[in-house]
């Protein structure tokens, strides 16, 4: 990476985003990306909306702005995994060239400059696009979109159902999540990104992570055409390369991402069919709805009658605040016994999810 700071050309790089849901594949993605010798494609840290909520409206910098920018980058973390200071950045460069960007500049270059700055473990020659991975960002995608309207976009989804299967046995966060807040999360991302698909068809493509990994060579010289940057099919020599990547820490890589330096598979397609209790399944066609035709899969549940979409949306949205309702305004006046009795039965009635 040359450390020499050409303002001009840092503008006039083009940027591109990976996109989708968490365990949909888009690590497999970006790694690919990462191996290719004319990207720079920093690991995953969504600091690009953080930082505009404070920075955004700027435009003219002064030396102490830019100083409080770059030390709000460095406090940026990516969940309680690792902070933006720990990752392979060459920082006092990094906070040489920012300095330097007083007086009029837009926060996308400064974006921009920063993604230049990530140091890969993978040899790069002349860097002609910068990337950016982060499934948070599918949740917010129109004002991802508002900021780098002229940024390309890689909208990765994987079947809804393996997906689901796929977070809970990850263990994200501090709680389980369940199958209807995973499909909710599936559905809500789905249905905004459709939507700027089909108003801004050129600059979004669409890739199936099935499709991908039953044909990978085929499915990654489509984005290197959409990016329009050189095919390389070195790429998939990444998981030889496993003893130089330093960037994951291995806690991380054996809890997350253990099969990712391995060579390609199709084996987890559609896996759901075997494992998917068919109650969840239901749950998940009911909620997903219209968004898994339009992504490309097909339910197996489609009649939508009231009864069932109140079941299968009933569980996240209605239960909890209804659960507390009772408790607040009659089970909490009755005594233990009556109440206990009277908990296990309206549970059994009501706050089962449906078989």
């Amino acid at each position: 990476m040359k450390n020499t700071f050409d303002k001009k050309a840092i503008e006039t790089l083009p940027f591109f985003f990976i996109i989708g849901r968490s365990r949909s594949g888009t690590t497999l993605i970006r790694t690919l990306f990462d191996t290719h010798p004319m990207v720079n494609i920093s690991l995953e840290c969504p600091f690009i909306l953080n930082l505009h909520k404070q920075f955004g409206h700027i435009n003219n910098w002064d030396k102490k702005t830019l100083m409080d920018f770059y030390n709000s980058l460095q406090k940026q973390s990516f969940v309680d995994y690792y902070n933006f200071s720990e990752m392979n950045f060459n920082h006092s460069q990094l906070e040489k060239d920012i300095l330097a960007c007083e007086g009029n500049c837009s926060f996308q270059t400064l974006i921009k400059l920063i993604y230049y700055h990530f140091v890969s473990d993978f040899e790069k020659s002349e860097v002609q696009i910068l990337g950016d991975k982060n499934p948070s960002y599918s949740l917010q995608i129109e004002k991802l979109f508002s900021l780098f309207p002229d940024a390309k976009y890689i909208y990765i989804t994987r079947d809804y159902r393996d997906n689901i299967l796929s977070v809970q046995k990850a263990g994200f966060g501090k709680k389980p999540q369940s199958v209807e807040q995973i499909a909710i999360k599936w559905r809500t991302a789905a249905k905004h990104i459709n939507k700027l698909m089909k108003q801004h068809p050129k600059i979004f493509l669409h890739v199936k992570y099935e499709d991908f990994v039953t044909k990978p060579s085929e499915n990654f010289k489509q984005m290197c055409i959409f990016l329009g940057i050189e095919y390389d099919a070195s790429v998939f020599d990444f998981y030889k390369k496993k003893e130089q990547v330093t960037f994951y820490r291995e806690d991380i890589m054996n809890k997350y991402q253990k099969s990712l330096f391995n060579p390609i598979d199709a084996s987890k397609v559609e896996g759901w069919k075997k494992t998917m209790p068919e109650k969840d399944v239901r749950a998940a066609d009911l909620i997903i709805g219209k968004y898994a035709e339009l992504s490309g899969y097909d339910r197996k549940y489609k009649n939508q009658n009231i009864v069932k979409l109140f079941l299968a949306w009933y569980p996240f949205i209605i239960r909890k605040p209804l659960r507390k309702f009772f408790r607040k305004n009659f089970l909490q006046h009755l005594p233990n016994k009556i109440r206990l009795l009277i908990k296990k039965q309206v549970h059994l009635i009501f706050f089962s999810t449906f078989v």
